[in-house]
């Protein structure tokens, strides 16, 4: 469980950091109880191939990548937030994210979820 408390509290400092905001924090911090209700209650249940201990394990990674995959899109993102939600023009080519941090941020959720699975299992 404290993995679990661990996770949560990169996420919530991590979105804090990236947008100085309380409100998607909150958010953050909500959603992400959430996901792990229901990733260890589908563990529980047997709907998945792992208990409700290898999920929280899962959980826990994958938070942590995916914090530190956002983080070279905090000021897009922060940006995003402040002008009220509007989509922004797009930049380099048509992109409103770069693919370098979309790639950036895949590598870390899965670079995390490799040794999660090695733990779980």
């Amino acid at each position: 469980m404290a993995i679990a408390v661990f996770a949560t509290c990169v996420l919530c400092l991590g979105v804090h950091r990236c947008l100085g905001m309380r409100r998607p924090t909150a958010v953050a911090a909500g959603l992400s109880v959430v996901f792990l209700l229901v990733m260890t209650a589908m563990g529980a249940v047997g709907a998945v191939p792992w208990n409700a201990r290898q999920m929280m394990v899962m959980y826990s990674f994958t938070w942590v990548g995916f914090t530190i995959g956002a983080i070279p899109s905090g000021r897009l993102l922060r940006d995003h937030l402040r002008s009220g939600g509007e989509h922004p023009a797009p930049q380099d080519g048509g992109r409103v994210v770069p693919v370098r941090h979309v790639v950036f941020m895949c590598v870390t959720v899965s670079a995390m979820l490799l040794p999660a699975f090695v733990l779980a299992t």
